[in-house]
């Protein structure tokens, strides 16, 4: 066989190989659920308007939390720090604290958008009920958990969507893979 050919067809498989074995890296990830959360709040405190845009803390008073690894109560005392920007888009970031069924205090610092239309936002602000269809409510929560049995909580990434009611918040927590 001529040298060339040979020499041409072996490197077509080494390339082969090397393109097989190249993993396709715009494959999204996998998420797993890991609980719902059921969050009480209270009316808000308005601050008013700041150099940030108009200041709102929402205060967490309770609620409960069940997923197929953890399940318990949202102790009272946490407080959702929101920011109302002048193009109606509020930043989120809630601080507070969940305690499982067996008696384990775990932190959670959620950050996110609520993305509304003024009409909308109106409407959440008054208490109506709306569909989550009719706005965009995202966040990434982290979690910090002592050593233990929770404590694969510290080292995942996770991502949320939620549903704003009237005197709750809905958040369906997964863990990003």
């Amino acid at each position: 066989m001529n040298p060339t050919v040979l020499f041409v067809a072996m490197l077509m498989i080494i390339s082969q190989q090397a393109l097989a074995q190249k993993p396709d890296r715009r494959v999204a990830p996998q998420l797993e659920f890991v609980c719902e959360l059921r969050v009480k709040i209270a009316n808000p405190y308005v601050v008013g308007e700041t150099p940030h845009g108009l200041r709102r803390i929402i205060p967490i008073i309770g609620g409960t939390f069940e997923g197929p690894k953890l399940k318990g109560d949202i102790l009272t005392g946490g407080a959702d720090w929101q920011i109302v920007r002048k193009d109606g888009v509020a930043e989120l970031e809630a601080h507070y604290q969940l305690k499982t069924d067996d008696g384990v205090i775990i932190y959670i610092k959620n950050t996110g958008l609520r993305v509304a239309t003024p009409e909308v936002a109106a409407r959440i602000g008054r208490g109506e009920p709306v569909s989550p269809s009719e706005y965009y409510f995202r966040a990434a929560p982290k979690f910090e958990a002592p050593a233990g049995k929770y404590e694969w909580m510290n080292n995942a990434i996770f991502i949320c969507t939620a549903l704003r009611n009237p005197d709750s918040v809905i958040i369906n927590v997964w863990k990003v893979l």
